[in-house]
């Protein structure tokens, strides 16, 4: 319903700060080729006292951003604004995804549009219990990250060769984590399609041939090793430490 050059999003429960639409709309009025400007966000969760920062780490400030996006998603929505005229090109919202919309569009428009990060926190995120993306099961949201990111595959078909490879790896990584997830989860068959699917992406994704192969060992072999990763999931700080310090199972 708006007729504003620029459009900027702001969920009930989210916070803008002092100057944000300010800094920003300043940014797309100084240089057109620019689709989309955020910034860093701080995320507070109920109960907590201390804010978490929402950054990415080795960002640039501006440019075609869409491989650094893909691996990682440093667009929060508080923070964005966008121009109009790249929401028309580019198209809205996916709403046939549950979760993982705010991350398929801005891709789109990564993919056609330069990009900006202001490195000053500007936003307000808040996580509260019994909120609707709160509500997705690990499973749904597992599947919705893989929808959105070939959506963008078949939605952008101007991508160029490194870029098509930054998605490709970042697909293979999603059926990675889906086909690890059911392997937990008892369903072998289902896991052995999806770390099929990341081999088929990326044909060196080693981890996903160990899950695979994990995957057709007997239920008490396989739930031997899941105890021992668990174990090796926490190393001693020292020798004489009673205290553990948690390391990245995922890694094992």
């Amino acid at each position: 319903m708006s007729e504003s050059p620029f459009v900027a999003f702001l969920d009930a429960d989210d916070e803008w700060l002092p100057r944000k639409l300010e800094r920003q709309v300043e940014l797309l009025k100084q240089d057109p080729t620019l689709g989309l400007v955020c910034s860093l966000c701080l995320l507070s969760e109920s109960g907590m006292e201390s804010h978490d920062m929402l950054a990415g780490t080795g960002i640039p400030t501006t440019g075609k951003l869409f491989e650094h996006l893909v691996r990682n998603c440093f667009v929060f929505t508080p923070t964005v604004v966008v121009r109009r005229r790249c929401l028309e090109e580019v198209g809205l919202f996916n709403e046939s995804l549950a979760v993982s919309e705010d991350f398929n569009l801005w891709l789109r428009i990564a993919a056609r549009w330069k990009i900006a990060l202001l490195p000053e926190v500007l936003a307000i995120t808040h996580k509260r219990t019994g909120s609707l993306s709160a509500r997705v099961s690990p499973e749904e949201r597992l599947k919705n990250g893989i929808t959105a990111l070939e959506h963008v595959q078949s939605s952008c078909p101007g991508l160029s060769a490194s870029e098509s490879h930054a998605l490709r790896d970042a697909l293979a990584d999603r059926h990675y984590f889906h086909g690890s997830f059911l392997l937990s989860a008892g369903a072998k068959g289902r896991s052995r399609r999806s770390l099929a699917s990341a081999l088929r992406l990326r044909h060196t994704h080693w981890r996903a041939f160990a899950k695979l192969g994990l995957s057709f060992l007997p239920a008490r072999a396989f739930q031997s090793i899941a105890g021992l990763k668990a174990k090796l999931a926490y190393r001693p700080l020292s020798k004489d430490s009673s205290q553990f310090a948690p390391r990245d199972a995922s890694s094992i």
